[in-house]
């Protein structure tokens, strides 16, 4: 990792980078992002691209529907806690909530680093999860992107009105692995002295 160039874990720009958008990959930059209830909450600004795995990790949104306070505010959000709009040309962001958009750390790629991860992890992440990860074992980071919150399959998947099942089987899977991890965390920790 250099972060004199402006670059983490290989964390690049979409737009500065050489990524190529491949099939099923649409092109949401200027994209309008909203909640499920289909409130404003800005616009997809760029994606953040880990060119060692040819991946997608973060939408960087801009906050320019939220009020005042958190006008033009640029925030990580990791790519599988959003999804397509089913028809239109629109990203959903899911169960997040005002006051965690005010407490995610401002995006600069200069800032980007272990830490700002993991202040984002902290601020949208699974709070069960979070506390146990935090208190029981230390960070994975080799586990890092590999968590569903970065899986941009999910993202690209657009649902219709004949997949809610399946859509009702991804989210069911998703509490399993994330019951999983719990438990896995939990496990680990019995073998794991306090220093």
């Amino acid at each position: 990792m250099t972060e004199a160039g402006n670059t983490y874990r290989n964390l690049q720009e979409l737009s500065n980078s050489e990524y190529k958008l491949t099939a099923g990959e649409a092109n949401i930059i200027g994209w309008p992002v909203k909640n499920e209830a289909d409130a404003a909450i800005g616009t997809v600004k760029e994606l953040l691209f880990d060119s060692s795995n040819n991946a997608v990790r973060y939408l960087l949104i801009v906050l320019d529907e939220l009020g005042v306070d958190l006008a033009n505010k640029i925030v990580m959000i990791p790519i599988g806690l959003a999804h397509l709009h089913d028809e239109r040309d629109e990203v959903i962001l899911p169960n997040i909530h005002i006051d965690q958009f005010k407490q995610l750390p401002h995006y600069s790629l200069e800032a980007v680093n272990q830490a700002l991860e993991e202040e984002v992890w902290a601020v949208i992440g699974s709070p069960a999860a979070l506390r146990m990860e935090e208190t029981i074992v230390e960070f994975d980071q080799a586990q890092f992107y590999s968590h569903h919150h970065f899986d941009q399959e999910r993202f690209y998947q657009r649902k219709n009105k004949d997949q809610n099942s399946i859509a009702d089987e991804t989210e069911l899977g998703d509490r399993e692995a994330e019951k999983e991890t719990i438990h896995d965390l939990i496990d680990r920790s019995k073998y794991q002295q306090p220093e």
